[in-house]
């Protein structure tokens, strides 16, 4: 029995010592949970009084946006170690759009309201303040064939934003797809490689993928081989396919065909030469191709119809893409020079053409930047004076306020630019399609004092005339105009209007210097300057009447139309029919707006002066707070009463003078930030509309649909809109603050 119990011991011995490494391996490999979150509460206030949703811009309809509320959004993030080789993260996220406090809980509501403001409370997902699983991946990381392979949520970032950029649609992760990473020869070669899914909010003609979504994607791949530290090379490809059910096919005893609705496909060359730590050469090169289906496959219609595509847009048409087929060329080249003669100067340069035609459905559409310009202010970001879409007619707001963005601009290239569900302090993005040019970027550093200029050069691939082509009527264009190109600076979406010869100029210079006084003082200036001239129509033949059609002496216009064109059926084109002729005024007196007849009545010439100066301080190890004043002067001639802006916006020739005192504070204390931006807005608007028309005097309903005074002078538009006469004064106020605690 002894020996046995011996035996016995000596095995168990030999297992124990067999498993304890396998046992401390696991122990070791054992999941591992993660969890942490945020809460963010903001405070938002304005004398615009509007309150339709947590943010103070978006364009999409029904969502609302607004400048006063207090809300509270939670984020849980979750990160889940299962073993060396595998991880997995997600995040349970409230939405932060109508979840104001006022709503107690998103409690009660009417499902028949117009679901903004919180109306709809819990019967609409916008205020019932639900949580939603979004950023959900797996990480492999296996050692051998690949890096690394993604698995669901990501924001493409690591790709080309002129081709796959980054996604953000309310969250940067909502994107699905798979990403594989790969590396070769002592990681001289990288490779990355991912299958999207298409969004189908926004990835397609009509902001739609169309009604059979489910397998829409983009493919993209790019490579890069590093041949020393001097020389590096690289390639990038995306095709995105969206297909909708063949409905020609009828046998569904074999499976149903599909039919491509929208293709695009993107190629792009990189090199980069680097000299050293002086020199740096980088340059790409791209080349796009698109197809919208156009034969009315989908219908023709595209009310209750997802899959309908345009052929044609009207002037004023909205579209993340093209009509038809298009291919385009893209190319920049980048230069820097640091510091060269070793004295704290550098030097940043930039050629660059980003074609009219060019078209990347995936192309990064914010918190990107493709160009080294400052580009355009965001203070003036859509037409009117005010940021108004459509303000000449009844019932159009504001949208983002008289005091538009206040952070820079960033240049993308797309149509596609999204800034919806932002506030007054976050970065504007605008279109850069077409633009081409160059910038120069010198930049001095030298202790404590900071300088940066910019001189850049803009001119354009779509200075075209009747959208570059002839034998189309204007309201039939493959090109979408959105608001079209009508503002004190240019509209953000607009990168297409019908007839352009525009040129712009941007010089700026900035600086900062920190004075020895207390914990130091932060002096910070910029001044900033916009010359941009546009003929648009410049050739007598697109005039839209004959000569002496509109003789004046109290004679009605005799109508006779002036051609330049014919179509495919044969059907002679005029501008007359965007550019009609004026009534007479009730008394006979005179013309209703100038007639249309002189090239120069669309002219636009604008001189733009911006400046800044402001001061900041740390108050405390914990406080920091700055006050800064901003004015911009804009001296615009953008056409007469004949041009009025498309018809649609509020003219803006004249001068403007805006005024901004902004106040800033941070505050940090142990895991919770708060911050502050506070806004005060004050100005004038002293139109300027030129002569050839006669002053009419608003009555109770113009009063009533335009917020002018009963009396004031004014004149009515083509299409029934009202363009008062008289200096206007703004004066807005308004507020963000926020709390953010991470746990």
């Amino acid at each position: 029995m002894k020996m046995k119990s011996l035996r016995k011991g000596a095995v168990a011995l030999t297992a124990a010592a067999t498993l304890l490494p396998a046992s401390a391996s696991l122990a070791q490999e054992a999941p591992k949970l993660q969890i942490g979150g945020t809460t963010y509460t903001k405070w938002l206030y304005g004398n615009s009084r509007q309150q339709g949703a947590m943010f103070n811009f978006t364009t999409i309809p029904g969502e609302g946006s607004g400048e006063n509320g207090i809300g509270t959004e939670l984020e849980l993030l979750l990160n889940a170690r299962l073993s060396s080789a595998v991880e997995v993260r997600g995040r349970i996220h409230s939405r932060f759009s109508q979840n104001f406090w006022s709503n107690f809980g998103g409690f009660g509501g009417n499902p028949k309201g117009p679901c903004v403001n919180g109306d709809c409370g819990e019967f609409d997902v916008r205020s019932n303040q639900y949580i939603k699983l979004r950023g959900l991946a797996v990480t492999l990381t296996p050692g051998y064939l690949v890096d690394s392979a993604t698995i669901g949520a990501n924001d493409f970032g690591q790709f080309d934003p002129f081709v796959v950029g980054r996604i953000r649609y309310i969250d940067r992760d909502n994107a699905y797809g798979v990403l594989v990473q790969g590396s070769a020869l002592e990681r001289k070669l990288t490779y990355d490689v991912a299958g999207i899914s298409l969004p189908r909010l926004w990835a397609g003609p009509n902001y739609s993928t169309g009604a059979f979504h489910t397998t829409d994607a983009s493919y993209v791949f790019q490579g890069k081989y590093t041949f020393n530290d001097m020389f590096d090379v690289g390639g990038i490809f995306q095709y995105a396919i969206d297909n909708e059910l063949n409905a020609g096919d009828n046998n569904l005893d074999n499976g149903r065909d599909l039919y491509p609705r929208f293709r695009n496909g993107v190629g792009g060359l990189k090199a980069g030469f680097h000299m050293g730590s002086v020199l740096d050469v980088r340059g790409s090169f791209y080349r796009s191709y698109m197809h919208a289906e156009e034969t009315n496959r989908f219908g023709d219609k595209p009310d209750n119809n997802p899959a309908f595509v345009h052929k044609s847009f009207g002037l004023n048409g909205y579209s993340p893409t093209m009509a038809g087929k298009h291919e385009d060329n893209t190319w920049k080249v980048d230069v820097t020079l640091n510091d060269p003669l070793e004295i704290g100067l550098s030097l940043n340069a930039q050629a660059f053409s980003i074609g009219a035609d060019y078209m990347s459905i995936m192309a990064a559409r914010r918190e990107s930047d493709v160009l080294l310009t400052e580009g355009h202010d965001a203070t003036f970001a859509f037409p009117g004076p005010n940021n108004a879409k459509y303000g000449v007619f009844a019932g159009n707001p504001s949208v983002i306020g008289y005091g538009g963005w206040t952070n820079e601009t960033q240049q993308l290239a797309t149509i596609n630019v999204d800034n919806e569900f932002t506030d007054f302090d976050e970065p504007m993005a605008e279109t850069a399609i077409g633009w081409k040019g160059l910038t120069f970027n010198p930049v001095y550093s030298n202790g404590a004092l900071d300088i940066a200029g910019e001189y850049s050069f803009i001119t354009y691939n779509q200075n075209w005339q009747a959208w570059g082509d002839d034998t189309r009527a204007l309201d039939n264009t493959r090109y979408p105009g959105t608001e079209l190109d009508s503002g004190v600076l240019h509209n953000f979406r607009s990168a297409y209007q019908p007839f352009q010869e525009k040129q712009t100029h941007i010089l700026v210079a900035k600086a900062r210097y920190v004075l020895d006084l207390g914990r130091g003082v932060d002096v910070f200036g910029k001044v900033k300057y916009i010359h941009d001239t546009d003929k648009r129509l410049n050739d007598k033949k697109y005039l839209p009447y004959q000569d002496g059609d509109c003789p004046g002496g109290g004679v009605a216009c005799a109508g006779n139309k002036r051609y330049y064109g014919t179509d495919a059926s044969g059907k002679q084109l005029s501008t007359a029919d965007l550019y009609g002729n004026p009534s007479l005024v009730a008394d006979g007196s005179g013309y209703q707006f100038k007639p249309f007849d002189d090239i120069s009545d669309d002219d636009r010439v604008l001189n733009y002066t911006s400046f800044n100066l402001g001061a900041g301080y740390q108050l405390t190890d914990d406080l920091y707070a700055s006050l800064s004043y901003t004015r911009f002067m804009a001296d615009l001639q953008d056409g007469n009463t004949a041009f009025q802006s498309y018809n649609l916006h509020q003219m803006v020739s004249g001068q403007h003078d805006k005024n901004l005192v902004s106040l800033k504070a941070k505050y940090i204390l142990a895991g919770v930030e708060f911050g502050l931006e506070g806004q005060y807005l004050f100005g004038t608007f002293t139109p300027d509309y030129g002569t050839g028309f006669v002053a009419q005097a608003a009555d109770e309903k113009i009063s009533k649909d335009h917020g002018v005074e009963v009396g004031s002078l004014g004149f009515t538009n083509r299409y029934g809109g009202w363009n008062p006469l008289g200096t206007r004064s703004f004066e807005h106020m308004r507020l963000k603050a926020f709390m953010k605690a991470q746990f």
